[in-house]
């Protein structure tokens, strides 16, 4: 620990002495340098009853370097990252409980690195961007290709290769092709998707010979549109993404990791069986296809005369699953918004049809990373509000399902609003799957059709001046299996009220409080699961434009976790782009999800520290 506390507090000072660098014009150009700097620091403690000890206990300092050079038209950038990691289940290899974990999971876990994530040249000029390196792209509302940031989740995706995009009005074109590149390394669970170190033998466990944990993924795409400046815009798109080996292998199955040998890995056909065979196949058809081509079209209505706007878009799915046969390989999607607004009333409706189409899962063995199982390269609209994570399995893989809600504005400063939402999915329960028609195709002896109910009640108000605010809602959810079995009900409150004081304070009080149901969770009796409550609040002062002190409380009633977690943060702003934040406490565990995309999260009991600086 004396080691890596040494080198956290290290960056923190030598950061915080950082200065801009002021550069000379280049050929009668100004040259600007933007340098952002992001450490983070953190000391897990022990895991509390009912947690996992393999995610507890250990020091870790993550670093991203951001330089972005600009010059004329041109922009160069990099992302250099890097982390280091003590007090690992190897550093104390006399621990017997740790012994198994050494070789079972820290071979993936807790790695030393210092590598280029992002690299990238772009040139704009009149309606013309290319991009030679990494880049975000997504065609539509990302039905076919989806490739981007999530903070929130720790998502960081782009393409690796090239990516022109050219505007001239009523047309656009954009052309993409390269390796899917997302972030290497997962700052919650310490995991990473370079190939596994090998674990000398000990204790009893054999070593185990470096395994790769992420594949080869060439995805090409291109998107057409025309009608842009007119009342009406259509969009063609054609997406194909093909999976190869990462690596070679040789005769006894171990992978050859010199980059310069293969450094974009390779399409023999006999190394990428072997690694699509070490693919768990369970998790959907696309990670077991070698091929898999979307086909989208959309027509959008961009305003109806200043009071709404329409978008319609479907699209088409083929997996060719040359490793493992399936009797259905095609699948389709309808997506549908429809916004109306006129004097204090706005109303959204949105409309969904996915029939046996998947999003584009990344080649991640799971079995050895689960953290990164959310890769994905498209992302189909939810309809659902953005944080819901009660969409369980596959739930958006064969649904139907309609959203409308209705906002009412009674002054400028106050609306009222009330959604509602009807769906009807076929693969949310293990084993449910529908054919390209909408058909079930799961296990004949089990009920796997879900029928959904949601429905929320809101208010957002402003006052003071807009300088106090109040957000908040009641959800509900009440999911049945078609035999009139419970299978998942919710009813939820959310606020965030913001309260100015004077000068420069203003106080805040955000939360969630739940109450949940659902089938084979919270088990205490024989066999039914019985109802808990989960929540969060936080108490926060304020005071602008530097100081944001917070305190927290989390707590569930989820049998075999703790009960109560504790938490506080102080967050100092030197300007407004460069900021540290120190946190101290506990955060519960679990399924987090925004737009969509979900992930799990283990739960954290420790000390963190994040600098931010950009100059």
């Amino acid at each position: 620990m004396k080691r890596g506390s040494l080198v956290g507090l290290a960056i923190l000072l030598a950061a915080g002495d950082a200065r801009a660098v002021d550069l000379p014009k280049a050929f009668g150009a100004p040259v600007k340098l933007d340098v952002t700097e992001t450490s983070i620091v953190a000391q897990r403690f022990s895991a509390r009853a009912g947690e996992q000890s393999e995610n507890q206990g250990y020091f870790a300092w993550l670093n991203r370097l951001n330089l972005v050079l600009g010059w004329n038209k041109f922009t160069l950038g990099a992302r250099i990252d890097s982390s280091y990691y003590a007090l690992r289940p190897e550093d104390n290899r006399d621990n017997p409980d740790r012994r198994q974990l050494l070789v079972t999971d820290g071979s993936t876990r807790y790695r030393d690195a210092i590598y280029p994530a992002k690299l990238w040249l772009s040139y704009k000029n009149a309606g013309v961007e290319v991009t030679a390196g990494d880049s975000y792209v997504q065609f539509g509302r990302g039905l076919t290709l989806s490739v981007r940031k999530v903070d929130e989740l720790g998502i960081d995706t782009t393409i690796f290769g090239g990516k022109v995009t050219v505007q001239k009005d009523p047309f656009g074109v954009t052309l993409v092709a390269g390796l899917a590149n997302p972030a290497r390394v997962d700052e919650p669970t310490g995991r990473a998707l370079f190939p596994s170190k090998t674990i000398p033998e000990l204790g009893g466990f054999a070593p185990t010979p470096p395994q790769p944990l992420f594949g080869s993924d060439r995805i090409v795409g291109a998107e057409i549109s025309a009608g842009r400046g007119l009342p009406v815009i259509l969009s063609t798109r054609l997406v194909r993404m093909t999976k190869c080996a990462p690596y070679r292998y040789d005769a006894n199955g171990n992978i050859d990791t010199n980059l310069l040998d293969r450094p974009i890995g390779t399409c023999n056909e006999t190394d990428r069986e072997a690694w699509l065979d070490d693919l768990p196949s369970t998790i959907g058809p696309v990670i077991a296809a070698r091929n898999t081509t979307n086909i989208g079209q959309s027509i959008e209505v961009p305003s109806f005369w200043g009071h709404g706007n329409f978008y319609l878009e479907g699209a088409f799915q083929r997996r060719e699953p040359e490793r493992v046969r399936a009797a259905h390989i095609d699948g389709n999607a309808l997506y549908a918004s429809l916004v109306n607004t006129g004097g204090p009333i706005a109303n959204t409706l949105e409309v969904k049809s996915y029939r046996n189409y998947y999003p584009l899962a990344g080649s991640v063995n799971v079995t050895r990373a689960a953290a990164f199982s959310n890769i994905a390269y498209s992302i189909p609209p939810t309809a659902e509000p953005i944080i819901a994570d009660s969409m369980f399995g596959n739930y958006n893989v064969c649904v139907n399902s309609a959203r409308d809600r209705f906002d009412y504005r009674f002054t400028p400063t106050f609306l009222a609003y009330g959604a509602y939402a009807y769906s009807v999915s076929k693969s949310e329960i293990f084993g449910g799957e529908c054919d390209r028609w909408g058909k079930s195709t799961g296990q004949p002896a089990v009920n796997t059709t879900n029928f959904i109910h949601d429905g929320t009640l809101g208010v957002e108000a402003r006052f003071d001046d807009d300088k106090s605010a109040l957000f908040a809602n009641v959800v509900a959810r009440h999911d049945v299996i078609d035999n009139g079995t419970p299978y998942y009900r919710e009813l939820a409150a959310q606020y965030s009220f913001t309260k100015y004081i004077k000068g420069p304070y203003s106080v805040e009080f955000a939360g969630r409080h739940r109450y949940r149901v659902q089938d084979g969770e919270n088990i205490r009796g024989p066999t039914k699961g019985e109802p808990w409550w989960q929540g969060e609040h936080q108490t926060v002062l304020k005071v602008a434009p530097k100081w944001v002190v917070s305190q927290g409380v989390e707590y569930t009633t989820l049998v075999g976790l703790p009960t109560y977690y504790i938490n506080g943060s102080v967050l100092y702003r030197f300007t407004s782009e460069s900021n540290i934040r120190l946190y101290a406490g506990q955060n519960r565990g679990g399924l987090r999800c925004i737009s969509g995309i979900c992930r799990i999260f283990p739960a954290f009991s420790g000390v963190r520290a994040e600098l931010t600086l950009r100059f």
